[in-house]
């Protein structure tokens, strides 16, 4: 059996050998992508043209004004500015924040009863720099009334100090977005190279004419099924081993967790996703179809994977959906491992869901494999 299983895992190899370009493409792809995705998400959000339109041109406007200017969020680019060419400025994207100071905003500080009031319009098709300019324009302004506050009011700095909350940040502590992104990235293209080696291999061997010679050799259908998965599965593995170290070592993201745990997990979650690289590859009849489904697969799945959207925030019916798509374990297994250092008691109902799902996904392979191929 094993000398049967061994020659066919030696057929998908040579395949690959030949079939250089998508070799490097396996290879090459991922880890392109994820370096690219750590690249775009781990920079700073930083200098993002500032607009100012001021009615009130007084010494409190300058003053509040050169506040943000001072922050490292906002580059002052368009000091005086009217409203329309605010609105122009923001259609065209050349400025992603405007402050907006009304004519009577020194008249309101100084009469001490009336509220001053300033307006910050964002540009909202941005949604990552206009998170990040509010939050930098409230902290400003918070700032600067607390200033108000005390030179009105005579209070001193120990009052104001009374009344501010204090923060602690678990997990993430300098909220960088590139620790999210990253094991999220890694996770995900795990998957997609088992995924895309699996979809290929029969599709290959009937685009090319010689699924019939395959057929007739002298090896069962489970004897077939194991030997087109296992190339999958190492190609896989060693593209996990090389992004992750690109993860932790080039990109700093920690690694709190146990290291072997989360290698070993990584192993079953690939076995337990396999199942439906191999079934799309027995139903479809081209390796550019099969390509084509596992794309749509990933779509879906990305979805429900709490990825592009936080299943938390999902109506309850989608939340329950996404329980039956072994990513979403995964994910939350994977970024607990690295991030929070957690372990199997904390995260092994996820660990079960993924082995039952995987168990079914792999019955539904078998039976799906045996009736396509006999």
């Amino acid at each position: 059996m094993w000398r049967r299983i061994g020659s066919i895992v030696i057929k998908e190899f040579i395949h690959l050998a030949r079939d250089y370009w998508f070799t490097i493409f396996i290879i090459l792809g991922p880890a392109s992508e994820l370096f690219v995705v750590g690249w775009a998400t781990g920079a700073e959000i930083d200098d993002l043209p500032l607009a100012v339109v001021d009615y009130d041109r007084s010494p409190e406007s300058r003053e509040l004004v050169t506040a943000f200017a001072n922050t490292e969020t906002f580059v002052l680019t368009h000091p005086l500015v009217g409203p329309e060419e605010v609105a122009t400025l923001l259609d065209k994207g050349t400025v992603t924040t405007a402050l907006v100071v009304p004519p009577d905003f020194a008249a309101d500080m100084a009469s001490g009863t009336t509220r001053p009031q300033v307006q910050v319009l964002l540009n909202g098709a941005e949604s990552e720099a206009a998170r990040t300019a509010r939050a930098t324009a409230e902290g400003v302004v918070a700032a600067y009334g607390a200033d108000l506050a005390v030179g009105q009011l005579g209070m001193g700095d120990h009052t104001l100090d009374a009344f501010t909350p204090s923060a602690r940040v678990w997990f993430n502590e300098e909220l960088e977005e590139v620790n999210y992104t990253l094991p999220s990235e890694l996770g995900f293209m795990l998957y997609m190279v088992a995924l895309m080696v699996a979809a290929l291999s029969i599709a290959r061997e009937r685009e090319l004419g010689t699924l019939e010679q395959l057929l007739v050799m002298p090896v069962t259908r489970l004897e077939l099924m194991i030997g087109k998965a296992v190339p999958a599965v190492l190609i896989a593995y060693v593209n996990f081993l090389l992004m992750l170290a690109g993860t932790v070592f080039f990109f700093g993201v920690p690694m709190r967790g146990s290291l072997a745990l989360l290698l070993a997990l990584a192993f079953i979650y690939i076995l337990a996703e396999l199942g439906r690289g191999l079934l799309v590859s027995v139903v479809s009849g081209s390796q550019m179809q099969a390509l084509l489904v596992v794309f749509m697969i990933a779509m879906v799945d990305m979805v429900f994977s709490g990825y592009a959207v936080p299943v938390e925030s999902m109506p309850r019916f989608f939340r329950v959906v996404a329980n039956f798509f072994p990513i979403h374990h995964w994910m939350i297994i994977m970024r607990g491992i690295m991030l929070k250092g957690t372990g199997l008691g904390v995260f092994w109902p996820h660990l079960l869901a993924i082995l039952g799902l995987g168990v079914l996904i792999t019955l539904g392979t078998l039976v799906g494999f045996r009736a396509a191929l006999d």
